[in-house]
């Protein structure tokens, strides 16, 4: 997993920041730094290090007031900083099996979502109140929906169908239409298993 990210911060290196700052709503930190929101706090990439950092928090190994970033939300960072184009949030929602080769993944999505249904299939209250500590923001539409930003420009909707008496839980994952503009499908399938953790707390 160390290589894969090595190669995407090569690939990073041959991109401008300032376009990669642009498309992805970021900012410039130093020379070599794009400071984004991941969740709901700030991490650093740091293009000369080859590393991605909470630069407000403390690590043995790392200058002081930083923390490396797991390798699996690093691996997610780097490929949404390399893909995003910028497009904007068109405000309409996709299933998984609508993006770009999601049918070749979307039998495995209700899986990742199980541990869900089982945490939150009778506590859809609980489920916002999670949702909102990870940067999420109740979606008025449904009884018990957020929308989650792991980036500030790939919005996903989840909604929470409680038990009853006549149906088992639910948990549905939508996707904004522009999506694939900012990460392959095989990347919002690993963003989704991220999100799923982030709940979990």
């Amino acid at each position: 997993m160390e290589e894969e990210t090595g190669r995407l911060f090569n690939e990073l290196l041959k991109k401008d920041i300032y376009s990669i700052a642009a498309h992805t709503n970021s900012e410039i930190s130093g020379n070599s730094g794009i400071k984004l929101d991941f969740f709901n706090e700030k991490v650093l990439v740091d293009l000369d290090k080859k590393k991605v950092l909470y630069p407000e928090k403390n690590n043995t190994g790392c200058r002081e007031g930083e923390k490396v970033v797991g390798e699996d939300s690093s691996l997610l960072i780097l490929h949404y900083l390399l893909n995003a184009d910028g497009a904007p949030i068109e405000g309409s929602w996709l299933s998984f099996r609508e993006l770009p080769g999601g049918l070749f993944y979307w039998q495995k999505i209700p899986g990742i979502l199980e541990s869900l249904k089982e945490k939150y299939g009778s506590d859809g209250n609980g489920f916002i109140s999670r949702s909102v500590a990870i940067g999420g923001v109740k979606y008025n539409k449904f009884k018990f929906a957020s929308i989650i930003y792991p980036f500030k420009m790939i919005p996903v909707l989840m909604i929470v169908d409680e038990k009853s008496s006549e149906f088992d839980p639910d948990i549905r994952v939508l996707f904004d239409k522009s999506a694939s503009h900012y990460m392959e499908t095989y990347g919002v399938k690993l963003l989704v298993i991220s999100i799923v953790k982030k709940l979990w707390g």
